[in-house]
């Protein structure tokens, strides 16, 4: 969910994943499966939906969906793997490399529902939850 607007499509790898640079439509069709996504966390089965349909060579994820409900967010329980194994017929299959430094990144995903979980750098606990300090 997009916690700006409150529209759950408005995810950031749906609405700008290009960044500053704009591609054409016969740019992207010719570009995407050359390239290698990277995520800090596996996709939503939305995202990774629109990474199978641009047809990225690889999509490469640290956290898994299973480890993000294990610590209290909210997922639908819909693996990026099956995503893509259910996407047989759509060309440019791609890979998933899924939980790459996952034990680096698995903290950054551990704090917010757990109130025994350290707070990141320049957060203290107040009440048992992080703020800024």
């Amino acid at each position: 969910m997009n916690s700006a607007t409150g529209n759950p499509t408005l995810h950031e790898i749906l609405t700008d994943p290009q960044g500053e640079y704009r591609l054409t439509a016969a740019e992207a069709s010719e570009i995407w499966p050359t390239l290698s996504l990277y995520t800090n966390a596996e996709s939503c089965p939305m995202c990774a939906s629109a990474i199978r349909w641009a047809g990225f060579r690889e999509y490469i994820y640290g956290t898994s969906i299973s480890t993000l409900i294990d610590k209290g967010w909210g997922q639908i329980r819909i693996s990026s793997v099956d995503v893509f194994r259910q996407s047989f017929d759509l060309p440019n299959a791609g890979r998933v490399i899924a939980d790459v430094l996952s034990n680096e990144t698995d903290p950054y995903f551990s704090w917010q529902f757990d109130p025994e979980g350290p707070c990141p750098v320049g957060c203290s606990k107040i009440d048992g939850t992080c703020r800024n300090v």
